[in-house]
């Protein structure tokens, strides 16, 4: 055996028998055997860990060598269940999800989940995640987070989800077919890749905006959404002309019977303050070469043609909403240069 893989594996199954006696995180032990795994840098390690509804948890260790191969190390307790017999069942690796008889596959999930979504693509998301994902493991203790970021991380995530006590967390975890531990181990994660996005964009913040200022100019914009070209053409006239009032034809738009042949959407909200550098290029040419209260011709959307107002043209400030928006097209680039340089291997199917 390659010494180095050799002695990594039995400095890991010892550190697995001292975790085994100790009461810590799975996310503390995980910690710990990578720590161990990194004295020997030729080797490559993944761990998995489960934790069992008394506390216990149980470890799991993949070693490579690249070009030679992949030891696991496990380790149970006494009385304890090994890993490969836990809730065993036969199943298959393409398997996602099980409804009463019918079975869907990870292709079918992801594909179906894409086209609800339409963007961004789910796919594209996974490749990302698994970005930062080696980022963090590079550097653990460079992103570790402290107990208020990770106290500010779980409330960010429940006030997006409505998750507002303790009874509609249990019962969203319930739906989402996930546990306590894996929440908070989802969340730790957050926390970690809030950090990265710090360090990626801390001190260029300045530099990107004055070289794309005109990307964050803001228009505010109202729009209203009618069935068919020939209604949007008579609603630009009568805007236009002064013979029709901007809230009265998005309330006559919100009570018209909705159309079969089109898809029902949530209908966009009447005013909306949007970036330059978040809109299509001619939608964007369109919107800030037009002066406030041009009426623009309708442009046709899945949901019918809309009809939008320029309500007002604002310069580009770098206010602390900017600075955000500046951090998050940062944050982008950065994760876009990465996945042009890695290697992507979809082990279901091809890629999308």
């Amino acid at each position: 055996m390659n010494s180095e893989i050799g002695k990594t594996t039995i400095d890991i199954l010892e550190e697995m028998v001292r975790l085994a006696g100790e009461r810590l995180s799975p996310q503390a032990g995980e910690r710990r055997l990578r720590a161990v795994a990194r004295e020997n840098p030729g080797v490559e390690v993944d761990v998995l860990w489960e934790q069992e509804a008394i506390g216990s948890v149980h470890y799991d260790a993949l070693l490579r060598v690249p070009g030679q191969g992949t030891v696991s190390v496990g380790y149970c307790p006494d009385r304890g269940v090994p890993w490969a017999l836990r809730g065993a069942f036969r199943w298959s690796e393409n398997e996602m999800l099980r409804v009463n008889d019918k079975r869907m596959t990870i292709p079918d999930v992801v594909a179906l989940l894409d086209f609800l979504w339409d963007t961004p693509h789910l796919t594209d998301r996974l490749v990302e995640t698994a970005l930062v994902a080696e980022a963090l493991e590079r550097e653990p203790a460079a992103f570790e987070p402290t107990r208020e970021e990770l106290q500010a991380a779980v409330d960010g995530f429940r006030k997006r989800r409505g998750l507002f006590s303790a009874e509609a967390t249990m019962q969203w975890l319930e739906q989402h077919g996930t546990t306590l531990q894996s929440l908070e181990k989802l969340v730790d994660g957050f926390a970690r890749a809030a950090k990265l996005r710090e360090r990626v964009t801390a001190g260029r913040e300045e530099a990107y905006f004055a070289a794309h200022r005109a990307d964050f100019a803001e228009a505010v914009i109202a729009r209203i959404v009618v069935p068919g070209r020939e209604r949007a053409l008579a609603l630009c006239a009568g805007l236009r002309a002064g013979e029709v009032d901007l809230l009265d034809a998005a309330t006559m738009a919100l009570r018209a019977p909705h159309r079969a042949d089109l898809p029902w959407q949530q209908p966009p909200p009447l005013l909306a303050r949007v970036r330059r550098g978040d809109l299509p290029g001619e939608r964007a040419v369109a919107v800030f070469g037009a002066a406030p209260g041009t009426v623009l011709d309708p442009v046709e959307t899945p949901a019918g043609h809309e009809v939008l107002v320029v309500r007002a043209i604002e310069p580009a400030t770098f206010d602390a909403a900017t600075r955000r928006a500046v951090r998050d097209r940062l944050f982008e680039v950065w994760l876009a240069e990465r996945r042009s340089a890695a290697t992507i291997e979809w082990i279901w199917g091809q890629q999308p």
